[in-house]
């Protein structure tokens, strides 16, 4: 299971995205830290809630904002953006940009 900052940690005025962003994102496990090809699906000033696939299951966690860096989107990202979009979840018209 990943760590996952408290919701004191992330802070308030949370925005959610009407896609999600592709991202790459260190997530930190009990032992380790790994570098994920995820999504960005919200985030505070401070933090940023990344999915992502892990041995076939979706997994997220509330990492710092400074660990998510944006990447660009392949056809098979693609796909999973989709299947992304259609998953339960708050969904807002706001906008904003991760990182910025």
């Amino acid at each position: 299971m990943p760590f996952s900052l408290s919701e004191e940690a992330r802070g308030d005025n949370i925005c959610h995205a009407v896609t999600p962003l592709p991202v790459w994102a260190w997530v930190q496990f009990p032992t380790f830290h790994v570098r994920v090809k995820g999504f960005a699906r919200s985030w505070t000033v401070d933090a940023v809630l990344v999915e992502w696939a892990q041995f076939g299951q979706h997994s997220e966690a509330w990492v710092w904002r400074s660990a998510v860096k944006h990447r660009a989107l392949r056809d098979h990202d693609r796909r999973l953006s989709h299947k992304i979009d259609r998953m339960p979840g708050p969904i807002s018209t706001e906008s904003a940009a991760v990182g910025q």
